[in-house]
């Protein structure tokens, strides 16, 4: 992993509407810079950074509208969010947030990581980036919380491998740093495992050289939507008189629609193969009369 001689720590936070990137925002800042909704409808409404204060002045954290599962990602919101990232030069980290209680990742925020990687250099994204699981309560016990972590990890880390390969093709087998942490404790706990966790992403992330961006900076977005759509292909891999051998090919394509409405499609590919073989039916007791 590249490193460089910077102490500041310029990144991006990404995430669905209510896991809480807002409050973890202000947690690092250690003071309330980011508005924080109540409620399932998203608050920020447009990418704006600031940098902390007092031990966290170096620190510069970007937060990022939140995703919705069931609405479409906004077109202007999207511009504005790639515009401003584009002007922040420096930027070192792509936190991926995560609440803690929830499944592990949506369909958009799937996108929503596809397209800040489309803002940056194919060449070693994946080592900027990291995940950071909120609502992590400060009283769960050290076993429930290694459990509970172990179960996370084995269900994410497959979900992560595989956009490495739809975006990057990256076969390496990259460690993505994971941090658990109860960004918005009852007043007066005992939060220090949080605040333990939180000096571990400053220091993973102060460290790193920012992420090169030798892209076109009038690159734009080209896909509003990207929906995966799969097929089986069954066929006949062999046969005999007593029995027939099927081979059941999964495969998978991108359905593109652009900001235009234009729809394109991507050539299908086959993600994994089964076979099954049946008997044929016995025909020994059959008599014509």
């Amino acid at each position: 992993m590249s490193r460089g001689e910077s102490k500041e720590a310029k990144m991006v936070l990404i995430g669905g509407v209510g896991d809480g990137k807002s409050s973890l925002g202000n947690f690092i800042l250690k003071t309330i810079k980011f508005d924080v909704s109540s409620s399932s409808a998203p608050k920020t409404q447009e990418t704006v950074g600031y940098n902390g204060e007092g031990d966290r002045r170096n620190v510069f954290v970007i937060d990022t509208p939140g995703i919705q599962d069931s609405s479409e990602m906004d077109e202007n919101q999207i511009n504005q969010m790639i515009d401003y990232i584009k002007e922040q030069t420096g930027v070192q980290a792509v936190v991926i947030v995560l609440d803690f209680n929830k499944e592990v990742l949506s369909d958009n925020v799937e996108r929503m990581i596809k397209l800040i990687c489309n803002v940056f250099p194919t060449e070693g994204f994946w080592e900027h980036v990291c995940v950071v699981w909120t609502k992590c309560l400060y009283n769960i016990s050290e076993n429930e919380l290694e459990i509970k972590i172990k179960t996370k990890k084995e269900k994410l880390l497959p979900k992560l491998k595989k956009l490495v390969k739809d975006t990057t093709r990256d076969d390496e087998d990259i460690e993505f740093p994971m941090y658990f942490v109860d960004s918005v404790p009852f007043e007066g706990s005992n939060n220090s495992r949080t605040e333990e966790e939180i000096k571990k992403l400053l220091t993973w992330g102060c460290y790193l050289t920012p992420i090169n961006k030798k892209r076109d900076t009038k690159r734009t977005i080209k896909f509003k939507n990207i929906d995966i759509e799969t097929k089986d292909v069954k066929s006949i891999e062999e046969a005999n008189k007593k029995e027939v051998k099927f081979k059941t090919e999964h495969k998978e394509r991108e359905k593109r629609t652009g900001f235009d409405g234009e729809v394109t499609y991507t050539e299908w590919k086959t993600k994994s193969v089964e076979y099954e073989t049946e008997t044929r039916p016995s025909s020994s007791g059959c008599v014509v009369m």
